[in-house]
Order: structure tokens, then sequence, then C-alpha cells
């Protein structure tokens, strides 16, 4: 079985690096790709589903916006089961401030030469929200054009969902920063799990992962 891995926004998958998968599969990455500015998230995710064998049972991992991504590919392509890990999955469990910055308009109207982010700046948003040391920065946080930054906010922020996922899982922690476990239903839960929960709590992780896989 081949499952492939989709990681959350400006990260690498060297974050699921820590993920381990039972004997008989397979971890593919699919790594970001330069959007286009004009790029609608259809156009973008069939670029990034090109790289999958739909000629073999697959299954899609993705991790905060990469869950997203599998999500818009399930429109095209039929894994055996898709696997969300900290993200979302219905209109209910949107941020407010995701809401509120899709009814204003506000991402679309930024210029993207003020979406630059510096090394220092990336720095000191990881460390604050994630607690990210420099170390964990520089081998993780790779994807930060401005391009890149403005496409990805107004995608995520954007994102509305509208289609029934079949075979969905969903993996999330009680502390995630970014999406509330208080709005998150028809889960597996982490006690204590934040958004960099593969990384912090790998062995929860890779329990549960095992058991969905192996059902």
């Amino acid at each position: 079985m081949n499952v492939y891995f989709i990681s959350g926004m400006c990260v690498n998958c060297k974050v699921f690096n820590k993920i381990e998968l039972p004997q008989n599969c397979t971890k593919h990455y699919i790594e970001w790709m330069e959007p286009k500015e004009t790029d609608s998230l259809n156009e973008y995710v069939k670029r990034m589903a090109c790289s999958i064998d739909t000629n073999r049972p697959f299954i899609l991992v993705g991790y905060s916006f990469g869950g997203i991504i599998i999500q818009e590919m399930n429109k095209f392509l039929t894994p055996d089961k898709n696997i969300i890990i900290s993200s979302i999955k219905s209109q209910f469990e949107i941020p407010n401030i995701f809401k509120l910055a899709k009814s204003t308009h506000i991402l679309k109207n930024i210029p993207t030469k003020l979406y630059r982010v510096n090394e220092n700046i990336s720095n000191l948003f990881a460390r604050t929200l994630y607690k990210m040391t420099d170390e964990e920065v520089a081998e993780y946080v790779s994807y930060i054009s401005p391009i890149y930054m403005k496409w990805s906010t107004y995608q995520i922020t954007n994102w509305h969902p509208t289609y029934e996922i079949k075979n969905l899982f969903h993996i999330h922690g009680t502390k995630d920063q970014i999406f509330s476990s208080d709005k998150i239903k028809d889960a597996y839960i982490i006690e204590g799990g934040d958004h960099l929960m593969i990384l912090r709590k790998p062995e929860d992780v890779n329990g549960i992962l095992s058991d969905i896989i192996l059902t």
C-alpha cells in the first residue's frame, strides 16, 4: 500500500520523518510547489496529484493545510482511505478568524510584496506560536516565498468544504493552536497534542495511524 503525505502550509515533509507505518506500507512525500498567482485550488491540487500512482491502492495523509489538499484531491481521485491530522473537514470546524478574513477579503487585497517573510520573522512566529527552536525552523520551514504565502493564506482561509469525502479519518490534538479542538467533531483525539503533535507526540500519532490503516 502506498501512503502519500502532504505537509502543512510553509513546512516541508520532513515533519513526517517521525511517522512510522505498518510493514506493508510505503511512505511517499508530496512537497509543495510554487503556485501561479492565478492558480485556482483545483488547478494546483491536480498538479500536486501527478506523482500519485493511481494504478495501485493508495492512502492519502494530509497535515494541516495538507488535509484540505487531500480532500480536494478526492474530487478526482479514489484513495482507499483519507487521513487528516491537525486539520479541518467541515464548515463548522473553520476558525472564526478564517471566516472574518474571508468576509472582509483582506488577504486578497494585500499586495504580494508585503508577504515577504525573512528568516527572523518566520523564526519569531514559529517560536511564539509553536515553540519551535531555531534548528527546527531551519529544518522544517521551507516555503515562504511571497507568491506562495499570499496564495496559500488566501486558499486556506477561503476554503469551503462542499464535497462529502468517503473513508475520511481525523486525528486532532486538544491543544491545537490553529484549529481549536472545541470545534472538531468525529475525530481521534490526542490529549495535549498541539498543532505540531506530529513532531511532539509521534508515538501517539503513529498508534492511531496504524490502527486506521490496518482496520
